[in-house]
């Protein structure tokens, strides 16, 4: 059973680092009534059984694709298994933004699409690999390097075109500029990566700036109720 609207709520927040803006959230969402249990899990294990005793999962600071796992296995999560998955997803976040892309895999459509360059170069599935490439050697030498990752993750490369500098942006759902798109992902909160107004990554369990810490509680409560 879930709780009514205003009842307290049982929170689990799991993290895998000792940050005092984790403590802090938890110390918040204590002060508006809920109840929270809060788990490092670089010191501790984690069980199914633990978890879903648990009205709701907040996951943050960790490797998005342990949060994946965990979010299988939680019946409620404050960033849903569709939302983490949306955000990893790149291709899902720039057709959410209604861009035009082109996916390329080796150096033959690399060649045949950079007749118009540049572009910013990522991976189909959100790893940090972004950059800027203007020329056909630069991009063959980027599909090297990840080749070279044998990782399965980065052989799909997605080209968009885009001009600018990147910045680091911490949004939830409140957020005037970036809410609405958070919401179409199914995430409350997430850090974008943004190049003159477009998102091109999103980590869906980040480290949480203290001055957001509130907000983020806020919107916590108002999930859980």
């Amino acid at each position: 059973m879930l709780p009514k609207a205003g009842c307290v709520a049982k929170l689990l927040l799991l993290s895998d680092s000792s940050r005092y803006s984790t403590s802090k959230l938890a110390d918040e969402l204590t002060s508006m009534g809920h109840q929270v249990k809060y788990v490092n899990l670089s010191n501790e294990s984690l069980t199914l059984s633990l978890v879903n005793e648990y009205d709701l999962t907040i996951l943050v600071s960790m490797n998005p694709y342990t949060a994946l796992s965990i979010a299988l296995i939680t019946e409620r999560s404050i960033n849903s298994i569709t939302g983490i998955i949306n955000a990893l997803s790149v291709t899902k976040l720039l057709k959410e933004q209604g861009l035009d892309y082109l996916i390329v895999a080796g150096d033959s459509a690399v060649k045949a699409a950079f007749v118009s360059g540049p572009y910013y170069f990522n991976t189909a599935w959100s790893l940090g690999l972004g950059g800027f490439v203007d020329t056909v050697e630069g991009a063959r030498s980027i599909l090297e390097y990840r080749h070279y990752l044998k990782n399965p993750l980065a052989s799909a490369s997605v080209l968009v075109k885009l001009t600018g500098e990147e910045s680091k942006v911490f949004a939830t759902i409140k957020h005037n500029k970036y809410g609405e798109l958070l919401r179409r992902l199914n995430l409350q909160f997430a850090e974008l990566t943004v190049i003159n107004g477009t998102v091109t990554e999103a980590n869906p369990t980040p480290e949480i700036p203290v001055e957001y810490v509130r907000e983020v509680a806020q919107v916590v409560s108002e999930n859980a109720a």
